[in-house]
């Protein structure tokens, strides 16, 4: 199978809104598409690091503080999601202020259960705390794409890199993983960190947990959930997965509608703006 180069980046002058940038995601568009995420991370001073994510459906940031051996605060930031309860979830993240920072992005769930928080505010924290613990890295970019699931057998393809450079490229056939051997039959649905963590470098750990949420969230390009308009007239399908399919809080829960959005043919827009957030973190 033919290797793709890495999704191009470039520096915005102006913080815009996305939704100028990228076309709406609607019913019928999946099929021949990908799905994009990005994430960066970034030592801003010796004790601040910060991160981003964005892909189709969510844009979070999380500004970590810390004395080098414990996080001292931890503020995360919704910049765009699909629910309105997303935006309360970086209350919830502060639970892990106080513990100490780890070389695992996984660590993070010792100290904060993950279904109480924002998952993908939960995911990005954990990979800033393990970059905090890097000595020898200032900045962590990993970019990932899922392509649209099709045929018979149903296959698709998801890759990601690191710093530009290739890190995993799996094939899948009907959601399981059947290329490069090393990781075909990967355990996707049940003990897969602790599988990856225990089976390989940690580096390479990292990316495939990493790899393997944006699999199963890329999925949410098939569907509209925009025809919805609280979080609650989906919990049965759902479940209590996160903050906002929590019993007390999806009820409360309404649709950001317009909000997903459509990276196919865009990748260098996603976090094209996260510089200028970072120099406001800094002088504010």
């Amino acid at each position: 199978m033919q290797q793709r180069p890495a999704p191009p980046h470039e520096r915005a002058v102006t913080i815009t809104d996305r939704r100028t940038q990228a076309p709406r995601l609607t019913a019928g568009a999946y099929g021949s598409g990908l799905y994009r995420r990005r994430i960066r991370l970034v030592r801003l001073a010796d004790h601040h690091t910060a991160g981003e994510l964005e892909d189709d459906f969510h844009h979070f940031r999380i500004d970590l503080h810390h004395d080098g051996a414990t996080i001292g605060r931890a503020r995360g930031t919704a910049l765009r999601g699909p629910w309105t309860t997303c935006f309360d979830a970086s209350s919830v993240i502060r639970s892990i202020e106080g513990h100490p920072i780890d070389a695992r992005s996984s660590s993070i769930g010792d100290h904060t259960p993950a279904r109480h928080n924002c998952t993908h505010l939960f995911d990005l924290t954990g990979l800033a705390v393990a970059h905090a613990a890097r000595s020898d890295e200032d900045e962590r970019i990993y970019d990932f794409e899922v392509t649209d699931r099709a045929g018979n057998p149903v296959t698709n393809r998801a890759t990601v890199w690191r710093n530009g450079e290739l890190a995993l490229d799996w094939q899948l056939e009907n959601g399981e993983i059947v290329g490069p051997a090393a990781w075909a039959g990967a355990p996707l649905r049940r003990g897969f960190i602790q599988w990856a963590e225990e089976g390989f470098e940690p580096d390479l750990a990292e990316a495939a947990i990493a790899l393997r949420r944006v699999v199963d969230i890329s999925m949410g390009r098939s569907g509209d959930l925009d025809r919805y308009d609280v979080a609650d007239e989906v919990m049965k399908v759902m479940g209590p997965v996160c903050h906002t399919f929590q019993p007390d809080v999806g009820i409360h829960a309404r649709r950001n509608k317009g909000s997903a959005l459509v990276f196919s043919d865009l990748p260098a827009v996603l976090l094209s703006d996260m510089h200028l957030r970072d120099s406001a973190a800094q002088h504010g």
